[in-house]
């Protein structure tokens, strides 16, 4: 599998789409995903406590409102219980999502390392390469050279020629060849013929030596057009790796960053869950004070673990701003009262 198949495989398995120049985010809304899948379950828990606090403060029998109170704990244990288990799936999700990016991003690193050992190579050879396609296209030169030499003698040669047919037909019994010289008499068309045949084996020598050369150079031609392609193609998916590099190292800091966010979100939304259990079974005034106690400094936490998440939710953030304020408020109000009943 070529470079850029391999490439384009790892980039299909971590996002499925790949648009030109540019990747389809691998985890889309992932803290979009979690806030769907997590938040509803945590509110209707609010909801729920908010619905316990309100009993145990209008109720006006204490008693008979602690054993009402129970199925609204039960409801907010079960509706926490469902945001802790959604909550883990999540985050082991995002940790997946880790895991894959981490993958991909080594493979890749791996890939550019063999692709610039290789675009080195090349460019070993390309110059390499040139520096023989120099000496052949010196001889080349030469042999074009010869060849012309050989051809101009040629056309001298068959000049001379019909010069000594002319001087034949008029009875001149001296003649110059350029080639051979003065001649005279009867030999002259003989040495003519011989001039000729000279200069066409020579001629036919030299076009010879000029393709070879000629075929020579073509051949390094070709090589160093691939070499410079091959160096070419090899540069640009070194470009393109570094900015699918780049893109995916920056997709697994978002996902670092949002794995801590859910983890810290997940530490107190088990803790509530815990109390939450335990509340379910207590039945007086002392002892649902105490496991109050400890779900409110819990609440506290979440507030402050569940804000980075919402922020930028205008429908969750009235988490932060209204819900879980006035849950803490009612329930520090029902804790109030319970523990003056247990006083008294």
């Amino acid at each position: 599998m070529g470079s850029t198949q391999l490439f384009s495989f790892l980039l299909t398995v971590i996002s499925g789409t790949v648009f030109p120049g540019h990747i389809v985010c691998a985890f889309p809304g992932s803290e979009t995903s979690y806030i769907q899948a997590v938040l509803p379950y945590f509110e209707d828990g609010l909801y729920s406590l908010m619905s316990a606090a309100d009993t145990l403060l209008a109720s006006t029998d204490l008693q008979q409102g602690i054993k009402n109170v129970r199925q609204h704990l039960e409801a907010s244990q079960k509706s926490m219980s469902k945001a802790e288990e959604s909550s883990l799936a999540q985050v082991k999700s995002v940790n997946g999502n880790m895991e894959t990016l981490l993958h991909t991003i080594n493979s890749l690193n791996d890939e550019q390392k063999a692709l610039q050992a290789r675009d080195e190579g090349l460019k070993v050879q390309l110059s390499g390469q040139q520096g023989q396609e120099s000496i052949v296209k010196q001889h080349l030169e030469a042999a074009k050279a010869d060849l012309k030499n050989a051809d101009n003698d040629l056309e001298r040669a068959i000049q001379a020629w019909h010069a000594a047919e002319e001087q034949k037909k008029v009875g001149i019994g001296l003649i110059f060849i350029p080639i051979v010289g003065p001649i005279t008499g009867g030999v002259k068309i003989a040495l003519a013929n011989a001039a000729i045949e000279d200069a066409i084996n020579r001629a036919n020598e030299a076009k010879r030596l000029k393709q070879i050369h000629q075929a020579a150079v073509d051949k390094f031609e070709s090589e160093l057009r691939s070499y410079r392609e091959s160096i070419r193609s090899t540069e640009q998916t070194i470009s393109d790796n570094t900015e699918h590099i780049q893109f995916l190292q920056e997709e697994l800091n978002s996902e670092r960053e949002l794995y801590q966010k859910l983890s810290k979100f997940l530490i107190p939304l088990r803790k509530s869950t815990s109390f939450l259990s335990t509340l379910a079974g207590k039945t007086s005034a002392a002892s649902i004070s105490i496991e109050f106690s400890g779900l409110l400094g819990v609440l506290d936490e979440i507030a402050v673990s569940v804000r980075p998440l919402v922020k930028s939710s205008a429908v969750y953030s009235l988490l932060i701003a209204d819900n879980l304020p006035t849950v803490i408020r009612k329930l520090t109000e029902a804790n109030i009262r319970l523990k003056k009943a247990a006083a008294g």
